[in-house]
């Protein structure tokens, strides 16, 4: 039966679309419908999909995000494409896998300077594919831990200095608690932006988290925590979850260096929380590119995490735009970096 690739959404039977993400053992909620039109309502990025039938049968799916800075030139050389949780096919096949591939290059012309396809499991046994199709492999990072032990194994699997400051934690008036509605979207936000803007990184609209708190995934497939001391909203994780899996999507804190201990006791009662509710795996993020020393990934291996290579495929679609995209982007980065840090207050 001739394989056929739909690129409108519109035309695909929606639960036919949802079926198929959770029926996968790959399958995550970035590619769910619902996620799609969190996407669609956000400002700076689109979503696309493209989907592969044999007949009726959905045998493949692929949805991207395409993103884009505000700020002129960086608009310019920020039209990037991601496509987060990889493509999913059903049964392995390599020729649906190549031909949703193709289309994404094919279709995406001048929409996007580069294409990059953030798989959550490795897929090296998949490059000589991915080449084909004109991309390559980049060494990626990922950090998470086994939920599935008892609640003793996974304490004892944290460092000294992890389970010392959950325990002052004890001395600490805080609370965790769901986060939703108008006014803890914009606090959300407002951590988000200086936490990542001292990174340097691009800040997600307002318009994400506006859209994300109407989406009905919040009920099923998000959580959206937050920690108080004295009131006041000082931490915030977002959390993806389907079946027994689960991602910390964004984190952020606006912690001062001195209370950074405080939020050991946040993520980890978040952490109790989730296997409580009989996750048995926490993705906590990336791990940084391979020889490199980074805080993050040693901070995540604290709590026990295990390091593991997940890897992303890239595909260039102009490479003189590419190519001062990077020179613009490292001083691009500085400059956000000393703003945020010295003039950003959340």
């Amino acid at each position: 039966m001739a394989l056929k690739i739909i690129s409108d959404p519109k035309r695909v039977d929606r639960e036919k679309w949802e079926a198929f993400v959770l029926d996968h053992p790959d399958g995550s909620v970035f590619q769910l419908p619902g996620m799609f039109d969190v996407h669609e309502h956000a400002k700076y990025q689109r979503p696309a999909g493209w989907f592969a039938f044999e007949g009726d049968n959905l045998v493949g799916l692929m949805v991207s995000v395409n993103f884009w800075n505000a700020i002129f030139p960086m608009s310019l050389f920020t039209r990037r494409q991601v496509v987060f949780g990889g493509p999913l096919v059903a049964e392995n096949d390599m020729g649906v896998l190549l031909a949703l591939l193709e289309a994404l290059v094919k279709e995406t012309g001048r929409k996007a300077v580069f294409s990059e396809i953030r798989n959550l499991k490795l897929g090296l046994s998949l490059k000589p594919l991915y080449e084909e199709a004109g991309f390559y492999y980049e060494s990626h990072l990922s950090v998470g831990i086994d939920m599935s032990r008892k609640s003793n194994d996974l304490w004892a699997s944290l460092s000294p200095s992890r389970r010392d400051n959950i325990q002052k934690m004890g001395t600490t008036n805080h609370t965790i608690r769901n986060l939703h509605g108008s006014e803890d979207v914009y606090k959300i936000w407002d951590i988000l932006r200086c936490y990542i803007g001292r990174k340097g990184r691009p800040i997600p609209d307002l318009s994400l988290f506006q859209s994300l708190d109407q989406s009905p995934l919040l009920n099923t497939h998000l959580r959206i925590k937050g920690m108080e001391i004295n009131h006041e909203l000082k931490a915030v994780i977002l959390i993806m979850i389907i079946k027994n899996r689960s991602v910390i999507w964004f984190d952020g804190h606006c912690l001062s260096d001195k209370e950074f201990w405080k939020y050991d006791g946040f993520l980890w009662g978040v952490i109790q929380e989730l296997q409580s509710e009989g996750i048995r795996y926490l993705d906590l993020g990336t791990g940084g590119r391979p020889g490199k020393d980074y805080f993050a990934r040693q901070y995540k291996k604290s709590y026990g995490g295990m390091v593991k290579e997940t890897g992303r495929y890239i595909y260039v679609h102009n490479w003189l735009l590419w190519g001062l995209g990077k020179v613009f982007y490292r001083w691009y980065k500085r400059i956000r970096r000393f703003i945020f840090r010295n003039y950003c207050y959340s």
